[in-house]
């Protein structure tokens, strides 16, 4: 019984041309594995847990229209390292200095979002589009928007456990297109601690 082809290079000392090019495409292949850099694989299968500080701007309020917010969210990526689902809740609080007393108008922001994410080993940025309730309180009465919004991010991935951010969230009220004297954009922007957790 004759050996195998790969085996009758070493004992007979004769190769096939096939055979030589096979043994070297495997090492070639075998090195460049080795040597190639290993992708992050940034949120794959990990869910998030966002505590983020900013600050919103409200163009359809007096001025000031710009205030500090606090926020909390997650987000879940899926099997593969591209796409993940996120959830956020955060308020704003925006000063209106009025006379005869200085009030403070209130913005809540409730959304969902889908997220697409470029992963680049530790600098990972990412985009979004989402959802939104906007409840909101003028000292006085409450009342609430509909809005879509988009996001542009980027993450420095610390290890597979912690990754620091900012984001940056431009919001169109919908049901602010309706109102003849009232610029409908929202806008936020955040520095954003992440805890990631595998599942």
């Amino acid at each position: 019984m004759s050996p195998p082809a790969a085996l009758s290079c070493h004992t007979r000392g004769v190769c096939r041309p096939t055979t030589r090019l096979f043994v070297l495409a495997a090492l070639v292949g075998a090195a460049a594995l080795a040597l190639a850099p290993t992708r992050a694989q940034a949120y794959e299968r990990q869910v998030t847990l966002d505590l983020g500080v900013g600050w919103g701007w409200a163009p359809m309020l007096d001025a000031p229209n710009h205030g500090p917010l606090a926020q909390v969210g997650t987000a879940i990526g899926f099997d593969n390292d591209t796409w993940a689902l996120g959830l956020y809740g955060a308020w704003a609080i925006h000063p209106i200095l009025t006379e005869p007393t200085d009030e403070v108008f209130h913005i809540g922001l409730v959304g969902a979002e889908a997220l697409y994410y470029f992963d680049i080993l530790e600098i990972v940025p990412f985009f979004g589009a989402g959802v939104d309730l906007l409840p909101s309180f003028n000292g006085a009465t409450w009342g609430a928007d509909f809005a879509v919004h988009l996001r542009v991010s980027v993450d420095y991935l610390v290890s597979r456990e912690v990754a620091i951010g900012v984001d940056i969230r431009p919001y169109l009220l919908v049901t602010g297109l309706l109102e003849a004297n009232l610029n409908p954009v929202y806008l936020t922007a955040q520095a954003r601690l992440s805890l990631l957790f595998d599942y």
